[in-house]
């Protein structure tokens, strides 16, 4: 079944009524004590600094890919009394100086899971404290498609039948949006058209604080947090797994000489390290990474702040356009919420993963009606 454009709208007055919040025009109080993005990011470090000595609620699986390299998935299982049966499994994606320990990641994941939706976070490759062997070892700032096909293709085993909700967070965010554009021949809203039932079908889409360009959106980002992710950038890709770099080529040793000279400033180090995801040339990864919004052809949220600095605003407004001509995509525009804060008036709890929650399940609802 084709999804309409009424569907759509139908969601966004479902959640305006039962839920609270508006998709077009959200009514959210920021944390009193943090008005400002730093703040709001200063708050987030201390969560994280929690977060850091937190008892873990993972159950970890490490999946071997077909290339041979491995990457960790954990998985949050809701309570028995609050599980959804048969329901939407969620298949959360991190950014890109974080992985599933993150304060980010690990409150999204539980936060789901205690509305009883069954939750995952794939750790790409790199991540996770799992080492890469040289011969299969590749990274890449938004993630590989054939990567999540093989996780996907995982959670149709441990729960078979039940729809996908990609969710995305800051780079994560552009790996789910472009997922989504590409496969959009699995959406839930379709006939299966003859395709394997092994094959989970997507119910929908969360880019959450979402750059919309691979490139431009790196560029724009001002310091003094682009020092930030200059300094993350060059130890999560490079530094980290020198040693596997140097054994793997020539060519990514060069790598790891020229991300590591103090000397080059932020978008050549981000430059460099497109070359290890092993595309080829740069503009080969752009066409790789690059998400597609007029491609999307399953429900999918947008969620921005206004404030925010390092997803700039002014990449919301430069693809608005595109967001505004397809009736797949809501956009939910915040005035303060910073980058993957979004916390509630005492600062404990995420408006942001109630917003996800809440469209995850409006999804899953209006799937069962259809």
């Amino acid at each position: 079944m084709q999804l309409k454009v009424s569907h759509v709208l139908r969601w966004a007055q479902w959640a305006s009524k039962k839920l609270g919040w508006r998709l077009w025009a959200p009514r959210y109080w920021p944390t009193w004590y943090a008005h400002t993005a730093l703040q709001q990011l200063i708050v987030l470090g201390i969560k994280e600094i929690r977060s850091a000595f937190q008892w873990s609620a993972y159950e970890r699986q490490i999946l071997t890919l077909k290339d041979t390299a491995r990457i960790a998935v954990d998985w949050v299982v809701p309570k028995p009394e609050d599980a959804l049966p048969n329901g939407p499994v969620c298949v959360l994606l991190h950014g890109a100086i974080q992985d599933s320990r993150s304060a980010t990641m690990k409150d999204m994941a539980k936060d789901l899971a205690k509305r009883g939706l069954l939750t995952l976070v794939m750790n790409r490759r790199g991540y996770g404290d799992l080492a890469m062997d040289a011969e299969s070892a590749r990274v890449t700032v938004f993630g590989f498609d054939e990567d999540l096909d093989e996780v996907l293709l995982m959670v149709g085993q441990v729960a078979p039948n039940r729809p996908i909700a990609v969710v995305g967070f800051s780079c994560g965010s552009g790996f789910a949006g472009r997922y989504g554009a590409l496969r959009s021949h699995l959406s839930a809203w379709k006939d299966d058209n003859g395709l394997s039932k092994t094959v989970p079908r997507l119910l929908c889409v969360v880019a959450y604080d979402p750059g919309y360009d691979v490139v431009k959106a790196m560029q724009k980002v001002p310091r003094p947090y682009r020092w930030g992710l200059d300094l993350a950038f060059r130890y999560q890709y490079v530094y980290r797994h020198r040693e596997t770099w140097n054994q793997k080529s020539p060519s990514s040793a060069e790598v790891v000489k020229l991300a590591l000279d103090p000397g080059r400033g932020f978008n050549e180090v981000y430059r460099n390290v497109t070359k290890l995801a092993g595309f080829g040339c740069s503009n080969a990864w752009v066409e790789k990474q690059q998400p597609d919004l007029q491609e999307m052809q399953v429900p999918c949220l947008l969620i921005n702040s206004r404030d925010d600095p390092i997803c700039i605003w002014e990449n919301v407004e430069e693809h608005k356009s595109a967001i505004e001509k397809n009736p797949f995509l809501a956009l939910a525009e915040l005035q303060r919420g910073s980058h993957g804060c979004k916390f509630d008036f005492w600062g404990y709890n995420s408006v942001g993963n109630r917003m996800i929650g809440d469209f995850v399940l409006a999804s899953w609802e209006e799937l069962k009606r259809s």
